[in-house]
């Protein structure tokens, strides 16, 4: 296998990019051309086919309440704020700081662009340099004439998850009886290069930040360069910034990897000490700082006691990563027969497998937000033992390519291919809050020209999740994690619109939450007989196509 095999253990960050050919480097630019393009596809194919007197917002398939906290935080960052307010929360709090999303809102001010193209075009552009990095990693790993492919197959394989593609019918809701029912890779875009690179900017950026500080280390392990701790350290800080739920994981498989160097080594390895010092001190400020929020903030230890995220049952997750975790054992095992498990950067990766699997069982309440970049180590081992078997076997591959390509399109592909049918079905259908009326929006738009920033605004759950994205006004109650107490907030609202309460009961519930604002559509209609323009203590001053917002006159 020599002859086929891979890179020298010792190489330097210089020397692996000086490794690249300008004709490589143009293979990645194209690449992330055609990536850009298809991941565009399902965007503007929902924006063409906005339906007349709606509004398209972009939302995926996947966490389809999350997109509108995003999007308030941009158009907040747009509006010139530095700290964002939580303005699913109505109650006072402090403003938080999301390096993130305020890049992608001054795009949006600099160009002056509406909020889904802002952060549409922040997540393009990240798209070359998630993929400039992921060809230096691969060609760390593998030699020149391996490492198309290689790129190749670490952007676009997936799991198998496809295969309980029924329960996305039977369990319309994914959470039934204790558990999730779906498989991540249709519905988890952490995991899995392809779906972050598609779906979110702060996926692509998060993803870009581990890898760096993980390819680092191992990188200082062989070299004992100290301006990689340093630079580890300060990629530390912004990760954690972005995607706290790393921090655990991140800490756990760097403090066991330079452990089992020690072990291997059978003497101290002082280096190893020295890089996690340092990254320590280094990313300390931003995990001081949430520290800090989670014991001043009391919405912020609410918000991480309802930020509920179990990982699936076992077998679900063994189908979620499907081929790549089969591939991943058995490129391991060939690790052992070539003798190459002893080498830095393949004990790192089985490290990084093994510690990962460990947090997505732990008892806490967030294990499957921690599986972060995991397709990169299984997805390595797995192309060792493709390689490996390619080595052995040429003859019959050559001979049967297609069909060698046939089987892997099946196992690799499928849950890449729902990715995007997903969100083209979603916007086909117009389902969920994937369009919004033109008279809802307009009322949106109203609210934020002519209300106080300090209003909150009383709505149904469903108005309640898309108000704060574009009146960037407070919602009674619209998110499941952001909004404090939000299952009671739920049922209030219910039972408000649906004229359950007395006229004394009523006004008691407007001056006890503060509620400046009673907005009155569709939704708000649906639940109950409320009729807002009875009632003595409130004054219509809006009224736009069957939208109604009530300013409450009651003190």
């Amino acid at each position: 296998m020599e002859s086929f095999n891979f890179t020298p253990e010792k190489m330097t960050f210089g020397q692996i990019f000086k490794s690249i050919s300008l004709g490589q480097w143009r293979f990645v630019a194209l690449v992330s051309l055609i990536l850009i393009i298809l991941t565009s596809i399902p965007i503007i194919y929902g924006w063409l086919v906005t339906p007349a007197g709606q509004v398209f917002t972009g939302m995926h398939f996947v966490s389809a309440d999350d997109w509108f906290v995003y999007y308030s935080f941009i158009n907040q960052a747009k509006a010139g704020k530095i700290f964002f307010r939580d303005l699913f929360a109505p109650v006072d709090h402090q403003a938080i700081f999301r390096p993130e999303w305020l890049a992608a809102g001054l795009l949006a001010r600099f160009f002056k662009l509406p909020v889904l193209a802002a952060f549409q075009l922040f997540r393009l552009l990240l798209i070359p340099i998630f993929l400039a990095l992921l060809y230096l990693v691969i060609s760390y790993y593998f030699k020149e004439k391996q490492r198309r492919l290689s790129f190749i197959f670490l952007i676009f394989s997936s799991g198998l998850g496809t295969i309980f593609l029924y329960r996305l019918v039977k369990y319309p809701f994914n959470y039934f009886n204790g558990s999730f029912r779906w498989p991540m890779d249709l519905w988890v875009p952490d995991l899995n290069n392809f779906y972050l690179l598609y779906t979110s900017p702060h996926f692509i950026l998060s993803a870009i930040f581990l890898f760096l500080i993980f390819f680092l280390a191992i990188l200082f392990s062989e070299t004992k360069k100290y301006s990689y701790a340093l630079w580890s350290g300060v990629f530390g800080a912004v990760l954690f910034l972005i995607h706290p739920f790393q921090v655990i994981k991140v800490f756990l498989i760097l403090a066991t990897f330079f452990l089992l160097l020690f072990i291997k080594d059978q003497k101290f390895f002082w280096p190893g000490l020295k890089f996690f010092l340092t990254f320590l001190f280094l990313s300390l400020p931003a995990i001081f700082y949430y520290f800090w929020l989670w014991q001043t903030d009391w919405l912020t230890g609410q918000r991480i006691r309802q930020n509920i995220n179990p990982t699936t049952p076992l077998y679900l997750t063994v189908f979620s990563f499907g081929g790549l975790l089969v591939g991943a054992i058995i490129g391991i095992y060939f690790l052992v027969k070539t003798k190459k498990i002893t080498e830095n950067k393949y004990i790192f990766l089985i490290i990084w497998i093994i510690g990962q699997l460990l947090i997505l069982y732990a008892p806490i309440n967030y294990q499957r937000r921690t599986g972060l970049g995991f397709h990169l180590p299984l997805g390595i081992l797995t192309l060792f033992a493709i390689f490996y078997f390619y080595e052995r076997c040429q003859l019959t591959f050559k001979k049967n390519q297609f069909i060698f390509g046939v089987i892997a399109g099946l196992i690799f592909l499928p849950s890449t291919i729902f990715v995007l049918a997903a969100d083209l079905m979603v916007y086909e259908q117009g389902r969920e809050l994937s369009y919004l009326d033109l008279d809802i929006y307009q009322s949106f738009l109203w609210l934020k020209d002519n209300v106080a920033p300090s209003s909150i605004i009383l709505s149904a759950v469903k108005t309640g999740n898309v108000l704060p994205a574009y009146a960037l006004r407070t919602s009674y109650v619209g998110h499941a994690v952001e909004t404090p107490g939000y299952i009671d907030k739920k049922k209030e609202v219910n039972d408000f619109f649906a004229n359950r309460l007395s006229r004394e009961r009523e006004l008691e519930f407007l001056r006890e939450r503060r509620i400046n604002y009673i907005f009155y559509g569709d939704e708000e209609k649906k639940i109950g007989d409320y009729q807002p323009t009875v009632k003595d203590y409130l004054k219509e001053v809006y009224q736009r196509a069957g939208v109604g917002i009530y300013q409450v006159t009651t003190k």
